[in-house]
């Protein structure tokens, strides 16, 4: 393997070139339901789900995770899960979001969106947007504290959350506290030395993000190309607090880099984690050192953005 003396030796178990097509696609999301349900949740969390009516009135599911025997009203992670706009989310998604509630005591209500290929932008970006106003309108019913509602997402994910956060003034949504992007899709000019380098790279690479890109952006016309892209999207006037993760060998790396730069550039507070040795969703061995090490950081963002310190 090409990287293999780059890479963590923890993650060399899942360092495999994986092709991305319409054909992987659909055989992929049949195992990722599969595996999804089965994954079990602590009893320290509360699964549950509802439904909502999102892009062109179509309905979708959002699974809800919270601390067991807490009624008081908490704050709430929208977290909007990666893979390419076009997978479902893994176990491990689920296992991410029983942590956050559990660790952070927050609620995490986790949209299962309309993917590409066959629903293009804006699908999942309406999806999100529905139920950010879903949380808002029904705060007291939800037990959700309406003044901290973040938004998080990775990959693909992050890039919905991130043009959430950039648009929310424009959507008349109440503005974002935080936004946390881990290994973001910020740029669909794929311009940067990265993306240039890093054309084979193991689990995701600069060829599988073209094709990504041209699933996403289907049927829009030039002019609203960068609509879709964070990077190029129009910034509020106030930003929330934000988080930026990036992996180093990952074609997305300097664009989540310079994401950050330009948030910070217009005001925002940001903290940029750039880990080492690691590949595009390695967090997905969540077991791992590297992983627990990474994910720490993550929730201490979260503690400090919703409480301003640890909550008791």
């Amino acid at each position: 393997m090409k990287y293999k003396k780059q890479i963590n030796s923890e993650l060399t178990q899942i360092a495999k070139n994986v092709p991305y097509n319409k054909m992987i696609i659909k055989c992929a999301n049949i195992f990722r339901v599969i595996s999804f349900n089965l994954t079990r949740v602590p009893r320290e969390v509360v699964n549950r789900h509802i439904t909502l009516a999102g892009h062109k009135g179509l309905k979708f599911r959002v699974e809800i995770f919270e601390p067991s025997n807490i009624k008081e009203k908490l704050p709430c992670l929208i977290y909007v899960h990666g893979g390419a706009f076009s997978y479902k989310a893994s176990a491990y998604h689920k296992k991410l979001a029983c942590i956050y509630a559990m660790k952070v005591k927050c609620r995490v209500y986790y949209p299962d969106y309309h993917l590409t290929p066959k629903y293009p932008y804006p699908a999942a970006y309406d999806d999100v947007v529905a139920l950010y106003k879903c949380i808002m309108e029904n705060s007291d019913a939800l037990g959700i504290d309406k003044e901290k509602i973040g938004v998080a997402g990775d990959s693909a994910g992050a890039s919905v959350a991130a043009l959430i956060c950039n648009n929310y003034e424009h959507e008349a949504l109440k503005q974002p506290c935080l936004q946390m992007l881990v290994y973001p899709v910020t740029d669909v000019d794929m311009q940067t030395d990265s993306m240039k380098k890093f054309s084979d790279t193991p689990l995701w690479n600069a060829k599988s993000n073209r094709r990504m890109w041209l699933y996403y952006c289907k049927n829009l016309k030039d002019k609203d190309i960068y609509g879709t892209s964070p990077m190029h999207s129009s910034l509020p006037q106030i930003l929330p607090a934000s988080y930026i993760e990036t992996a180093e060998y990952d074609c997305l790396h300097d664009e989540g880099i310079l994401y950050g730069k330009r948030l910070w550039e217009a005001g925002a507070t940001v903290e940029i984690n750039e880990t080492k040795g690691t590949i595009h969703g390695y967090d997905s061995v969540i077991n791992t050192k590297i992983a627990i090490t990474n994910i720490k950081k993550r929730i201490l963002f979260l503690k400090k953005g919703f409480y301003g310190r640890s909550p008791i």
